[in-house]
């Protein structure tokens, strides 16, 4: 079963819902761990005690309720009110604290020995109030808003001191405190409007019953029948469930915006950073990958493949001592001797599929040339790479290749192929062209569609031009910077 929240408090997200949360900001729900079993074995396989993992599952639920009626049912009405009612608390705690920092750092600035510990000091009060805010915010709103970073510190005390003084995040989280005064003041405004005045006007016509009395004055209103006091009343009901709902909902909006936009970090550069951050996980992946498949290649080659040559030796010379004693053993022999030959051949396609040897001892030049001596179609190669890529680049530039000369010897009834393979600044140019009869496409499933996943892989490009009756042109474009 899911764990569920507690209907009372948001929980945390991970990450900023415009950067790829993928979660409302207005919303009491986020993230949840769910407890599930792991995909069952395959038939015939060794069955295990099962096991259970956890997985991160994001859910996401829905936006702040529109209507007023549904805003009652939900428990981001009553959240919104106390986060605004404790609006005033803060203004009263954090925000003096903040000033009084502030304060003492100003005043102490023109004593060396004093002005460089107090403004550290007072920036670090600020930048902890400001966290402490955002946390609230995260509680009682579920609003998840970015941390602002510090300024690095060099050693110099002078130095850091001066670049934490003159720090704009520093100023910007103080203004949000001076601003939460009028804004605090606004909110307890507006909930004295919205949750006293409907009760007042509702319990009216009891107030006229039970006292007998004659007039009521609420403010600058006089209310003297009871007919008076009954519409008062409905007045009020209707306040109270259309009205105040819709009040609380605005506070705590505006309120969200001034925390987003004094207290949050700059979500560009949160964003660039993450996009970054990305971009290079995907590169440790692909080399990673990349990696694998000459370790892979290596263990066959040395390991499999030697094995397999030792295994075809011995049947060799068994097959030379016997002779033609015994014409049986002989045959069988033989036959044991061809099979031992042909896995021989078969992994040493394998191990050239996974990364062949000659790529990484002699490059794509020697690698694409010994390609184009295997095609059954004529290849005219020209390589010019200087200076040698890396050997991710190299091998998705060389099964590029191999795959374009398997499908042109394949199907493209082409007399004659040419591969180009170009270095022009921090991009690695491929192209391969034939003059078959033309007609490919790139379908899903096909080997040209995982070339261009391969190719994407590393920010790269893959275009096909291939008219009915030819010429064909793969071209790939890998950076290689």
């Amino acid at each position: 079963m899911p764990s569920r929240v507690p209907w009372w408090r948001p929980p945390r997200i991970e990450d900023n819902p415009r950067i790829g949360g993928g979660v409302n900001p207005n919303s009491t729900r986020g993230l949840s761990s769910y407890r599930c079993p792991r995909p069952r074995r395959k038939l015939g396989a060794v069955s295990s005690a099962r096991t259970w993992e956890v997985v991160r599952v994001t859910t996401i639920a829905s936006p702040v309720p529109r209507h007023p009626w549904r805003l009652w049912r939900s428990p981001y009405l009553w959240l919104a009110t106390v986060h605004l009612l404790a609006d005033s608390v803060v203004v009263l705690t954090s925000g003096l604290l903040a000033l009084g920092a502030i304060c003492i750092a100003i005043l102490g600035w023109p004593l060396a020995f004093l002005g460089v510990p107090l403004s550290r000091g007072a920036a670090r009060a600020v930048y902890a109030l400001a966290g402490w805010e955002r946390a609230r915010a995260r509680i009682t709103r579920g609003q998840e808003v970015l941390p602002v970073k510090p300024p690095e510190l060099s050693g110099d005390r002078v130095l850091d001191a001066r670049r934490t003084v003159t720090d704009p995040n520093l100023w910007r989280q103080f203004l949000y405190y001076v601003l939460l005064l009028p804004a605090a003041a606004s909110w307890l405004v507006l909930i004295v409007i919205a949750w006293s005045v409907p009760p007042v006007l509702i319990t009216l016509p009891l107030y006229f019953a039970r006292f007998a009395a004659e007039r009521s004055q609420l403010g600058p209103f006089v209310i003297d029948t009871l007919a008076e006091a009954v519409t008062a009343a409905v007045l009020g009901a209707l306040f109270l469930v259309f009205v105040s709902p819709v009040l609380m909902r605005t506070a705590s909006t505006l309120d969200g915006h001034l925390a987003r936009i004094y207290l949050g970090g700059d979500e560009t550069g949160a964003l660039t950073e993450r996009v970054s951050r990305l971009v290079t996980s995907r590169q440790q992946v692909v080399d990673s990958a990349e990696a694998e498949r000459r370790r892979m290649e290596r263990d066959l080659h040395d390991g499999a493949q030697q094995r397999l040559v030792s295994l075809a030796m011995t049947l060799g010379r068994a097959k030379n001592r016997l002779g033609e004693k015994d014409p049986a053993v002989r045959s069988l022999i033989e036959e044991a001797h061809s099979e031992a030959l042909q896995a021989i051949a078969e992994l040493r396609d394998l191990t050239r599929g996974l990364h062949p040897p000659i790529l990484t001892d002699r490059g794509l030049d020697a690698a694409i040339s010994a390609v184009a001596a295997r095609s059954p179609v004529p290849v005219r190669v020209s390589v010019d790479v200087e200076p040698r890529p890396s050997l991710t680049v190299e091998s998705i530039a060389y099964f590029v290749v191999t795959e374009a000369l398997t499908n042109v010897a394949k199907h493209a009834a082409a007399a004659r192929a040419e591969v180009r393979i170009t270095r022009v600044g921090d991009v690695l140019r491929v192209e391969v062209t034939d003059d078959g009869r033309g007609g490919a496409r790139a379908e899903d499933g096909s080997g040209l569609q995982g070339l261009a996943d391969r190719v994407a892989g590393v920010d790269g490009q893959l275009s096909l031009v291939s008219p009915v009756g030819g010429p064909t042109v793969l071209t790939a474009e890998v950076p290689c910077g």
